[in-house]
C-alpha cells in the first residue's frame, strides 16, 4: 500500500530534484560567467556551491547522512538483484550475473 510519504518522496526525487539541480547549474553559471563542470553525478557540488546553499541542499534529502544513503542504495541494489533474478527466471532468461559483478 502506497502512503503519502511514498508519493512525496517520489515527487521530490523524480519531479523536483532534476529541476533543482538545473537551477543550481544556472546559479553557478551566472555567478562564474561560464559553464561549470559539476563532475560526474554532480560530485563537485559541495565544493562549488556556497556553504549555506549546500547545507540547505543537503536538507532536501530526508536523511542527509552518507552512510544511510549508502545503506538505501545497497538495499535498492539488493532488491533489484532479487527481483531481476525472479523476473528473468519467470521469462525464461538467465540473470546476467557477470554484469552484476562488474558494477
Amino acid at each position: 500500500m502506497r502512503t503519502e510519504n511514498d508519493v512525496l518522496q517520489n515527487v521530490l526525487n523524480v519531479a523536483v530534484r532534476d529541476l533543482l539541480n538545473q537551477m543550481i547549474r544556472w546559479h553557478l553559471f551566472l555567478r562564474e560567467g561560464h559553464p561549470i563542470d559539476m563532475g560526474i553525478l554532480d560530485c563537485n557540488m559541495e565544493r562549488l556551491l556556497e556553504e549555506d546553499l549546500f547545507l540547505l541542499y543537503k536538507i532536501t534529502y530526508p536523511i542527509a547522512d552518507c552512510e544511510k544513503i549508502r545503506e538505501a542504495f545497497d538495499a535498492a541494489a539488493k532488491l533489484w538483484n532479487i527481483l531481476g533474478n525472479d523476473v528473468a527466471a519467470q521469462c525464461g532468461y538467465s540473470y546476467p550475473i557477470d554484469t552484476k559483478k562488474t558494477c
